[in-house]
């Protein structure tokens, strides 16, 4: 009987986060017939086991701190021992460069930008961006877009969701979900949403408010601070027709079904980005998107009609989320939702990565 191959994903070994994009792959390429772990550790420990080594984050290596200059040189060491053991290397390219860090973290990317065998895109824009800084590439390209979380969440009517987030039924939704980076994040939802010309609108982005009642990593004073900042926003939330405040620091996982059940449009709030999985969400639940024109994000919401916008140009937001509301009234959302179960569906993007799998597994053993 044929052995399976081994597959390491570097990723805590847990496979659990904010983000379930690791631990549903390697749930859908074991189903394909692979032996997968998820592990960091195995990396730099026992990478020899394994027939091919799946990279997602390189941040990840280094338990999401940023590296020394020895942790680095290590990283590069790591990679000569791959190469000359004829162990491959897939890297999923989900960030051009880190959103925070250094140097050192910077060279860290660059490292496995240039050192992975195959590398995965998200979306063309990806692969056209990478090959622009890498015109002598030699590597294995493959686009495989971002899977929607199929199964994962228990469902809930769109009634049932707004009574458990306290929504007016007739209120027109505008959901911006996930962490807010910046300020100007921020300053783009609230003024998107202002001027919005619509009557009985409501504004749901849980994360906007940058405090939360739980969590908070400062004491005594601060922590009061904190607090008292929290309750004030979350009890002038009625009053202006919004949900901008959350308890944890994170939405837990079995609530964010009733977030975008709630939504008319999802509102993406990076300005400068080039992947978000709110999109293939947002899709998954049938829901509208209005989104900046930039990176793989731009692409996947021009090509299934849905509305983008120019981050710095106001008048481009407000005719976008315009638009966005007018496409929801006519049912685009579901539109977005055959999009999404024909083309991102977890067991075809595994099988993807299984066909990248094996074909630098045979190209090894020629």
């Amino acid at each position: 009987m044929k052995q399976a191959m081994k597959i390491l994903i570097v990723y805590k070994a847990s496979g659990l986060s904010d983000n379930p994009f690791v631990r549903l792959l390697a749930e859908g390429i074991r189903a394909c017939g692979f032996e997968v772990v998820c592990s960091a550790g195995e990396f730099w420990n026992n990478a020899e086991a394994y027939d091919v080594i799946h990279l997602q984050w390189p941040e990840e290596l280094f338990g999401w701190s940023y590296p020394t200059a020895e942790q680095v040189a290590a990283l590069r060491q790591q990679f000569r021992t791959l190469h000359e053991k004829g162990i491959p290397v897939v890297y999923t390219r989900h960030n051009t460069r880190p959103h925070k860090g250094d140097a050192q973290l910077a060279e860290a990317y660059r490292l496995t930008e240039e050192n992975a065998d195959a590398v995965v895109h998200l979306g063309n824009y990806s692969r056209r961006e990478f090959l622009a800084a890498y015109p002598a590439s030699q590597q294995l390209h493959a686009v495989i877009p971002h899977h929607i979380y199929e199964g994962l969440y228990a469902p809930i009517d769109r009634g049932e969701a707004r009574r458990k987030l306290g929504i007016p039924a007739d209120a027109f939704v505008m959901l911006a979900f996930g962490a807010f980076r910046h300020a100007s994040e921020r300053k783009l939802v609230w003024r998107a949403f202002r001027r919005l010309p619509l009557a009985g609108k409501f504004l749901l982005a849980p994360r906007l408010w940058p405090y939360t009642l739980n969590g908070s990593y400062h004491r005594g004073v601060k922590r009061l601070a904190v607090k008292t900042l929290y309750h004030a926003a979350h009890a002038a939330e009625n009053r202006f027709r919004m949900r901008i405040t959350s308890a944890e620091g994170l939405i837990p996982d079995a609530d964010l079904p009733a977030y975008f059940t709630a939504a008319d449009v999802v509102f993406i709030q990076r300005t400068d980005i080039l992947n978000s999985g709110n999109v293939p969400q947002a899709f998954a639940f049938g829901r509208v998107v209005a989104g900046p024109d930039s990176g793989n994000i731009g692409e996947m919401l021009a090509a299934t009609g849905n509305p983008v916008f120019d981050p710095a140009d106001p008048a481009s937001v407000d005719r976008a989320l315009a638009e966005a509301a007018r496409l929801a009234d006519a049912g685009h959302g579901g539109e977005n939702l055959e999009y999404a179960r024909e083309h991102l569906r977890l067991p075809q993007i595994a099988a993807a990565y299984g066909r990248i799998y094996q074909r630098l597994h045979d190209a090894q053993r020629r």
